[in-house]
């Protein structure tokens, strides 16, 4: 039984007042008055006994009326059980512990299991229980199938798997964790026969930066609650350390510092700090650096970006740390060198007047400049002419066209430029078995161009190329920029190529029913191909007929030149983009090819294939294909938000909480809430009105026992 208002169960000792007033003597009502005694002084009464109760059934109605009206105003109701004590089959537990890098703090992981061990302990053998582990992804420990199956020795099989597990340095997908928590009562097999009523058992601290976007759009089964048993230091005040936006491609240039450079450029970082946090000062300071430390100030629940002094050019990366604040997990951010990757290229062709501007080899050199992540090296075969002079790239060797290309190589080209016209037949042969191999070759069409060499790489033997006959330049009308070659052209605001003109082109054509049909990238304004790629083999071959020189057009010495080559080496593997720092928990840049990794703390991983996710911060090393680069990983920036987050965040997003859960982190909110359901429930079971019916009826026997009472002691006159 319990009490809507029971504060008015006091009213029931009102039963004290009839008790007092059937123990008073009350003298007879009816006297008779003798005058023969009105001179006579009237003598005090002696009592010669104590007062006693009389009238016992009057008194105990009397006093059942008063209690009765107590427990109307008290509003007695029934509290409804749950399915679990009602079928006495027991619950199932899902208990969801937390173990992503927050949890490293102080004793937050010991608070949590002993939490874990006691409502392991309180389950019964009625009950199932089931425990997993989750930070970026959620991983069972203990699943109801093997819970239905070994529930004598839930207690210690769940003690011996949690031995293992440690707060890792992943971020906080509480969505997805809640999102899997419920759909495991529905994946147990027929053996776990999981029980009506569904809890999960949240055990966390509940950090603000934990990400919920997994539970939009996601429906909450009704009949699954979630209990939050939340962990929780004194102590959340918090200053987080992260890289910032990556360079520019101008601010990257920059970091390519000459050998003799002791130092390079700065990076932007991010600072920030929690809200409600104490701590405004801090400084930061390179690992391996020297000299003071740079200081600043941020208030509370602010962010800062700042560009750090200079780092030390240090081959194996340097890490730079906060100081100031009461936590340290995320006060480091690691950074690598730069680690530029490099391209061969090859050019086979007319080289002889390869300094003068009307050779497109001239562009060439001048248009593949290194990047932070990317150091072309062109090498240059065909007919052979002096040494260049006045070119930027980092090495141009010449060679014998027939030493560039070699199939099955290892050091064969990475992409391979070809001028047609200057290519001999046995260099053209290599060129068609390493391109079949996987090679991936652009050959530009000359004026004098005829099919032959392009019939040899194409094998299309109805094939005919032609020079243009207008007399009118042609410009670029249809460009496929959703193809991988195009991709720089993606964006809407790089598709304008009005301001190219092209003097001369070649017009290719084919018979419509060619089974070797290329795929037309690009047409000039009149309907002619001016990009034509056809597969062969594992390879590919890119037509352009027109070359890029002035000769034939101003695509030199436009701004499409430039993205147009660079996004030919980034279909080939190349990509001129710096590598963005990793996070904990994303893949490292492998491939397909074997690598040997060695872990920040040391221990190594050989890859042969497959993905290798980063498990902590730091630095990682992988050698492959006869390289070596380091790849540094860091801290989720969103892990630093470690104050609590308010439970109503997840009633939000459609999490249907326990009372208990409300009440730890809202207690009044949970009060009103308990208060509610009572109302309801008491006004669905409406037990008042029969303590009024009884109420009455109690008044009613009283008022006719009082009534005869009075009549039998009446004494006539």
């Amino acid at each position: 039984m319990t009490w809507l208002f029971p504060l008015y169960l006091a009213g029931a000792a009102a039963i004290v007042l009839p008790i007092l007033l059937h123990l008073r003597r009350r003298p007879p009502k009816e006297r008779v008055v003798f005058s023969s005694l009105m001179f006579l002084e009237k003598t005090p009464e002696i009592l010669t006994k104590r007062s006693k109760l009389e009238q016992l059934l009057l008194l105990a109605l009397r006093c059942l009326a008063l209690i009765l009206l107590a427990i109307m105003f008290a509003r007695p109701f029934v509290r409804g059980k749950s399915d679990a004590t009602a079928t006495g089959k027991g619950e199932a537990v899902v208990l969801l512990l937390d173990t992503s890098a927050s949890m490293r703090r102080g004793d937050l992981w010991q608070q949590a299991m002993k939490t874990l061990e006691k409502r392991v302990n309180k389950a019964t053998l009625a009950d199932r229980v089931a425990v997993a582990r989750f930070d970026r992804e959620t991983k069972t420990l203990w699943s109801f199938d093997q819970d239905a199956k070994s529930a004598g020795s839930r207690v210690a099989s769940i003690e011996a798997a949690m031995k293992t597990q440690q707060p890792g340095w992943s971020a906080t997908d509480l969505g997805r964790a809640l999102v899997d928590a419920a759909g495991s009562f529905q994946r147990s097999g027929s053996s776990a026969q999981v029980p009506a009523f569904k809890r999960i058992v949240l055990i966390s601290d509940l950090q603000d930066g934990a990400r919920l976007d997994a539970l939009r759009g996601f429906a909450w089964p009704d009949d699954v609650e979630v209990e939050i048993a939340s962990v929780s230091l004194p102590n959340t005040d918090n200053l987080t350390l992260s890289l910032a936006a990556a360079e520019s491609e101008d601010e990257s240039a920059k970091i390519q510092t000459s050998a003799a450079a002791k130092t390079t450029p700065g990076v932007r970082v991010r600072v920030s700090n929690v809200r409600e946090s104490k701590t405004e000062s801090f400084s930061l300071q390179w690992d391996k650096g020297t000299g003071a430390p740079q200081t600043g100030y941020l208030p509370a629940g602010a962010s800062r970006v700042l560009r750090t002094s200079p780092a030390p050019n240090n081959i194996g990366g340097d890490v730079l740390t906060l100081t100031g604040d009461a936590w340290d997990f995320d006060n480091r951010i690691c950074v690598a060198p730069p680690q530029p990757r490099e391209a061969r290229v090859v050019f086979l062709g007319n080289s002889a007047n390869a300094n003068e501007a009307a050779s497109p080899l001239y562009y060439l050199t001048r248009a593949l400049q290194p990047t932070p992540a990317l150091k072309p090296v062109l090498e240059v075969g065909g007919k052979l002419a002096a040494e260049q002079s006045g070119t930027d790239l980092q090495s141009v060797t010449r060679s014998p066209a027939q030493t560039l290309i070699k199939p099955s190589d290892p050091k064969s080209p990475n992409i391979a430029f070809v001028q047609g016209g200057g290519v001999d037949a046995a260099a053209l042969t290599g060129l068609k078995s390493w391109i079949e191999q996987g090679g991936f070759g652009v050959l530009v069409l000359p004026a004098d161009a005829n099919e032959k060499e392009l019939s040899a790489l194409a094998e299309l033997k109805s094939l005919t190329v032609i020079e243009s006959t207008g007399s009118e330049y042609a410009m670029l009308g249809d460009v496929d920029t959703t193809h991988p070659l195009l991709r720089p052209f993606a964006d809407a605001r790089l598709r304008d190529f009005t301001k190219i003109r092209f003097w001369l082109h070649r017009v290719v054509k084919w018979k419509d029913d060619e089974p070797n049909k290329p795929q037309v990238l690009a047409k000039f304004d009149n309907g002619d191909p001016a990009m034509l790629l056809w597969q062969r083999g594992k390879g590919k071959v890119l037509v352009l007929t027109s070359g890029w020189h002035p000769a034939d057009s101003q695509l030199a010495l436009s701004t499409k030149f430039v993205p147009l080559l660079f996004g030919w080496l980034e279909a080939a593997g190349f990509s001129h983009e710096a590598a963005q720092s990793l996070l904990v928990g994303d893949a490292l840049p492998l491939g397909d090819a074997a690598a040997a990794i060695v872990k920040p703390d040391g221990s190594k991983v050989d890859q042969a294939s497959g993905v290798v996710t980063t498990d902590m911060p730091g630095f990682f090393k992988i050698a492959q294909g006869g390289e070596s680069k380091i790849v540094a990983v860091n801290l989720p920036p969103e892990e630093g938000r470690i104050h609590p987050m308010e439970p109503a965040k997840l009633a939000e997003a459609g999490v249907k909480l326990t009372a208990t859960a409300t009440a730890k982190s809202a207690a009044q909110s949970a009060a009103d809430k308990q208060r509610l359901d009572a109302s309801e429930e008491e006004a669905r079971q409406r037990l008042w009105l029969w303590v009024l019916i009884l109420l009455l009826a109690v008044l009613v026997w009283e008022t006719w026992l009082a009534g005869r009472k009075r009549a039998s002691q009446t004494v006539p006159a």
